[in-house]
């Protein structure tokens, strides 16, 4: 896992020149790695190796903090991250080994931070459900998952056994029930409706499945009456815990995402201009508030406290400065403003 302010060396190198194909205006490369497994180090991070089977996601999340990576690969251009998809072939017998490692310490693997695992690609290319094949081999690893891809449910009996000797959860990532805006803010990521099934589905495996409301964004997905009929359909799916974080903004995914908000929302673009003007991280009454509506809709609909989740609400830092809430929407010909 490659983190803010960490040099990496120049991975170049490794890119392979073959293509292996295109799904429309996706192509997807070949990526030499020793392993699936690496090493996190950050103290802010509730786990201890990360498993990121691709570089890049052909979900198109207008939010997606993890454009930077494409950085080190020599791109400069943020939209990369979503239109050239790296396919990583590692050393099955390095993987095993660090694997081995991870279970020998106890420690967590976090599978998916800066990919979607079950990106549309996954369902061809497996290198998933290879890593997956290795755990289920194994008893005592500690595995989290985060996806927004239907393929999953692919896996459900695969989980299932690795499920019987390990601890593994899953978290299934859906902001918001308003489908429009779905796919504007996450263009060929399945509809709110899929992945309600797919929580449901889970849930009814006897797997371990939460959701992850992540993140929230100020002004389109964080209304109470919103999170609340939100989090009303993950109960009824079966779901009981809920992880959520706030939106983060560091460049490039800064600038992407606020050329979409100007061209989507222009009225909000100042708003948020200022909010994230000197930090990555929003911070304040905003943040106190929208921590006390969650509290309140986790009692209401039953759900349990989400240890990870909650702990990525609390340990980023932010700015001295203390930010007011932000506004409902107004008429188009007045600006949105945090007052």
């Amino acid at each position: 896992m490659i983190l803010p302010g960490v040099p990496a060396p120049n991975l170049a190198p490794l890119l392979g020149k073959e293509t292996l194909k295109h799904r429309g205006d996706v192509a997807y490369r070949a990526f030499a790695t020793r392993s699936l497994l690496n090493r996190c180090t950050s103290r802010n991070m509730p786990f201890e190796w990360t498993v990121n089977p691709y570089r890049g996601c052909a979900m198109g999340c207008r939010y997606c903090y993890a454009t930077y990576t494409h950085e080190y690969l020599g791109s400069t251009v943020a939209e990369d991250f979503h239109a050239s998809i790296y396919v990583k072939r590692d050393d099955p017998q390095e993987t095993s080994r660090r694997l081995a490692v991870a279970v020998r310490r106890g420690e967590r693997i976090a599978l998916g931070t800066a990919t979607d695992p079950y990106q549309p690609g996954e369902a061809e290319e497996g290198v998933t459900r290879r890593f997956l094949e290795q755990v289920a081999q194994r008893r005592g690893v500690r595995l989290g998952i985060i996806t927004k891809g239907a393929v999953i449910l692919r896996d459900v009996e695969l989980l299932q056994r690795i499920q019987e000797r390990n601890d593994v959860s899953i978290h299934v990532s859906l902001i918001s029930l308003d489908t429009p805006l779905i796919r504007r803010l996450e263009p060929w990521a399945p509809p709110p409706e899929v992945r309600l099934e797919v929580l449901r589905r889970l849930a009814a495996a006897g797997l371990d499945v939460g959701i992850s409301v992540s993140p929230i964004l100020p002004a389109l997905t964080d209304r109470e009456a919103d999170l609340d009929a939100l989090l009303g359909r993950a109960a009824e799916a079966g779901v009981t815990r809920l992880a959520s974080t706030m939106l983060f903004l560091r460049s490039p995914t800064r600038e992407k995402y606020l050329r979409w908000i100007e061209a989507e929302f222009p009225r909000y673009l100042e708003a948020y201009r200022r909010a994230y003007a000197k930090s990555a991280y929003l911070t304040g009454p905003y943040r106190e508030r929208l921590r006390s509506i969650l509290d309140r809709l986790r009692k209401k609909h039953g759900f349990l406290r989400d240890d990870a989740g909650r702990q990525s609400m609390q340990r980023f830092p932010g700015p001295p400065a203390q930010l007011q809430l932000w506004e409902p929407p107004r008429p188009a010909a007045e600006p949105a403003t945090i007052p």
